[in-house]
């Protein structure tokens, strides 16, 4: 029998598997997709390179970032992050430097921020009592920036009102980070960064994120282990409060029924407990269905020429639907096919049927060409050709009150005594590759009964990634 059935080949199932082979225990890993890495795969395509959006990984966490290091070997790149803000046809660096800001806005609109955010700070002390993301970034920002630099494009993302947005994602996401310590840090430099949003250098493996996974899968079944893409599981079956097995359709179709001794689960927090045979009880699913995930579309474009010099830039003007856009040739030179060919990605956020998620593939294409040139990024012309990606659940929606519906589902799943879910849309967290990674290893370690550790505290204090000086490695591309 499996000592550890793992549901999800993305960064916290693979993650897992590695631990377990690590401690000389076997390991399956069941992903339904063909590609490994989930929302971090890599996906090749006429000899170019693209992953799910961009991906940057920066760790304060020492035994992932050595894990990381290690899996990428001598593949490892260090990128120097080049991140700005498209509003209105202006470029503004990311973060926010005084001069650029003064340019960019002018005079008059300088003014108004800065009088703004006085205001704000006048009224209360850094949003601690506030209760949605609109309140916390006006306490912290002023109104005046909320509404040039955060508004528009958090509501792209996430499709509700700011308003409607928990405050603690706003606390996880850019906690510590002010007006005043952005001028402070443009002006001087600090030589340790210890806020998350101001990191200017990222790890980043040299023929795309998912390079990452596929040389872990690669070790897993280099253990003994076994990794079975195109497989899809349809159900988990229990007696009382533990897994028997779990019920998957693989590549062929065919029905296969999986017994483990310990079972850990990547996939949709709500899709696990709507795949409970017998049911969860029905306080349960109705906790779970009052949860959403936003889902992911990546146009994915073959271009000439090199539009622009950032990794990736967030769009914040309103006259387009385009949230962001990658350049992964500024990520690494092998993602490119040749030279003079740039792989981009213009991501969409939506909900199940929107008009995006039910557009056709051309009509996205078309959609992206155009916005791009309405932009002044490129001609459509440069663009030689692409594809589309969709991601179901890609982001769990952090809509206010959704920690009463987590805290149920969390009551009754500590109950199992052989199941705990993982991951960023497992344990239904906004979380990054690092956390999502040590979810599965700490899992890993407590259905080992190596050490006892409970997943869920794991970015507690989301901050702690990006605070931490980087090794040295390799910056050559």
């Amino acid at each position: 029998m499996t000592d550890l059935v793992i549901v999800g080949g993305g960064p916290s199932g693979l993650s897992a598997a590695n631990e377990a082979i690590e401690q000389g225990a076997n390991a399956l890993v069941l992903e339904r997709l063909d590609l490994l890495g989930g929302l971090s795969r890599t996906t090749p395509f006429q000899g170019n390179r693209f992953d799910i959006g961009p991906h940057r990984f920066f760790t304060k966490n020492r035994e992932i970032q050595a894990l990381f290091m290690r899996m990428a070997a001598n593949d490892l790149l260090f990128v120097p992050r080049c991140t700005r803000i498209l509003c209105d046809r202006t470029f503004f660096n990311y973060p926010l430097t005084p001069l650029n800001a003064l340019f960019g806005v002018g005079p008059q609109q300088s003014v108004s921020i800065l009088s703004s955010y006085i205001s704000a700070r006048a009224q209360g002390a850094f949003g601690n009592s506030c209760d949605n993301f609109e309140e916390w970034v006006i306490a912290n920002f002023g109104r005046r920036l909320y509404e040039m630099f955060f508004k528009t494009y958090t509501e792209k993302v996430w499709g509700i009102p700011c308003t409607r947005i928990g405050a603690d994602w706003a606390t996880q996401r850019i906690k510590g980070l002010t007006l005043t310590t952005a001028i402070w840090n443009s002006l001087f430099k600090p030589r340790r960064q210890s806020v998350k949003t101001l990191v200017d250098e990222f790890m980043y493996p040299r023929l795309g994120a998912g390079q990452l996974y596929d040389n872990m899968a690669a070790k897993v079944r280099h253990g003994g282990g076994r990794v079975m893409t195109g497989t899809r599981v349809t159900r988990i079956n229990r007696d009382g409060m533990q897994v028997s097995a779990v019920t998957a359709e693989d590549a062929t179709g065919a029905e296969l029924e999986i017994q483990g001794r310990y079972f850990l689960v990547s996939a949709p927090l709500t899709e696990m407990i709507e795949m409970m045979h017998p049911s969860a009880p029905s306080e349960v699913l109705s906790a779970c269905r009052a949860l959403r995930y936003r889902n992911h579309v990546g146009v994915n474009l073959i271009v000439e020429g090199a539009p622009f010099p950032d990794n990736w830039i967030y769009v914040h003007s309103k006259d387009v639907r385009m949230a962001r856009v990658a350049n992964y040739a500024n990520f690494s030179a092998s993602m490119c096919s040749e030279a003079g060919i740039s792989p981009l990605t213009v991501e969409y956020f939506c909900f199940p049927g929107d008009s995006i998620w039910e557009a056709s593939d051309d009509a996205l294409i078309a959609l992206a060409k155009r916005e791009l040139a309405q932009i002044g990024v490129l001609r459509e012309d440069q663009v030689r050709n692409g594809f589309v990606v969709r991601s179901e659940k890609a982001y769990p929606v952090i809509e206010i009150g959704y920690e009463r519906h987590i805290a149920t589902i969390r009551s009754w799943l500590s109950e199992f005594k052989n199941l705990l879910p993982i991951g960023r849309s497992g344990m239904f967290k906004y979380n990054n590759q690092d956390h999502a990674m040590a979810t599965g290893l700490l899992a890993a370690r407590t259905a080992l009964g190596v050490q006892h550790f409970d997943p869920w505290l794991v970015n507690i204090d989301a901050e702690y990634h990006e605070s931490a000086p980087a090794p040295q490695a390799p910056r050559n591309r």
